[in-house]
């Protein structure tokens, strides 16, 4: 008698997700006081890793923060209307042409999904954030890839060949992370000048208020296409537990379409009233970049008294080159309680942050033998 067996008869299991996704990583997060604390063996932890705001959020926030807890079963505002006002107020923008998202990772994704389609072209230049990789991937775009100078400067003449070609997308980061070089305001219109205005331009400026060498802004009105700036609360806000971020648009028009993607209640009641305590602090914004610059400029110098390779920083972080490897390097330093950020880049590079005065000079004395051969 045939005996059948019935597996083989079953169809083949086949993944439900799209095939686009198996060529997508995700985005990995840099380590957490937790995991740093078990594989250390210590609670005295610096962390370095994330480009976080370590002085901290305006004093302010704590009150507003107390006060949004009061109502936690009401719906926050569904399009952060105070929050776009205060921000449209202070930067002379439309509010209508505001869209907050929960961190500027959000807002990424939804331009993103907003404009892409299968086989469009995103015009970028590595080794950049790792984000635009990830979300043009799942869009299935095709990447231009414009590699930096040796410094890691844009090379600006080769990004604008490319340019001129009319990509879908085109994306310029400043100060780029994770190498902190910014650009110019001349390099920037220089781009624009030869980038046809049927391609939307997104201008990543996380860092921002650690650079602010001249107005976006007016660049980009200036060059007339669709484009987006994108900005954060995370970084020298010192927000970045709340996940707030925003993005001006070049019109009311694409906001709205940004806002058919955009899940509905996006940004809590809690994190829209620190993000509007913070705004409002502008005091207290400045003196912590302030700070963060001049602790920047400690480190740097102990790094050029070691002949260390760095790049020219316009962020919270320095990114140099360590002789032992990024990896162990961010090992010895982890023993000392210092998490920091090895990264992928050719050549050892680490990138680490700026923190608290205290942090840093527990960076400076660990550094030599963290970096030695």
């Amino acid at each position: 008698m045939l005996v059948v067996d019935q597996k083989s008869l079953s169809p083949a299991v086949v993944s439900p997700v799209r095939p686009a996704l198996e060529g997508v990583s995700a985005y990995k997060a840099g380590m957490t006081l937790a995991e740093a604390g078990r594989l250390a063996g210590r609670a005295d932890l610096s962390k370095l890793a994330s480009n976080e705001n370590l002085l901290g959020c305006s004093p302010k926030v704590a009150d507003a923060v107390q006060a949004a807890l009061a109502s936690p079963e009401i719906y926050p505002d569904p399009y952060c209307e105070t929050l776009r006002a205060a921000i449209g107020e202070r930067l002379a923008v439309d509010p209508a042409r505001i869209v907050m998202t929960p961190g500027s990772e959000a807002l990424i994704d939804y331009l993103f999904r907003a404009v892409l389609h299968p086989g469009d072209s995103v015009l970028l230049s590595s080794p950049t954030f790792p984000a635009y990789a990830i979300f043009g991937g799942c869009a299935e775009a095709v990447f231009i890839d414009v590699p930096r100078l040796a410094n890691f400067d844009l090379d600006v003449e080769a990004f604008k060949v490319e340019a001129a070609k009319g990509p879908k997308l085109l994306v310029l980061c400043t100060p780029n992370n994770p190498t902190g070089n910014a650009m110019t305001g001349v390099e920037m219109a220089e781009i624009l000048a030869v980038t046809p205005r049927s391609t939307v331009v997104f201008v990543d400026e996380a860092y921002r208020e650690y650079h602010e060498a001249f107005d976006t802004l007016e660049l980009l009105k200036a060059w007339g296409g669709t484009w987006v700036s994108g900005r954060t609360f995370s970084k020298a806000y010192g927000l970045a537990g709340m996940r707030v971020g925003y993005g001006i648009c070049s019109s009311a028009e694409l906001t709205g379409y940004l806002d058919r993607i955009r899940p509905p209640f996006n940004v809590t009641a809690i994190s829209q009233a620190a993000a509007l305590a913070a705004w409002d602090d502008q005091e207290h914004l400045e003196r912590t970049v302030a700070l963060t610059i001049a602790e920047r400029g400690r480190v740097e110098a102990v790094l050029d008294a070691m002949g260390v390779e760095r790049t020219q920083s316009a962020a919270n972080f320095v990114f140099l080159r360590s002789p032992a490897g990024a990896e162990a390097t961010a090992a010895r330093l982890l023993r000392e309680g210092l998490i920091v950020r090895p990264t992928p880049v050719p050549g050892g590079w680490v990138r680490i942050t700026i923190g608290r005065p205290a942090d840093n000079d527990r960076l400076i004395a660990a550094l030599p033998a963290a970096l030695a051969l």
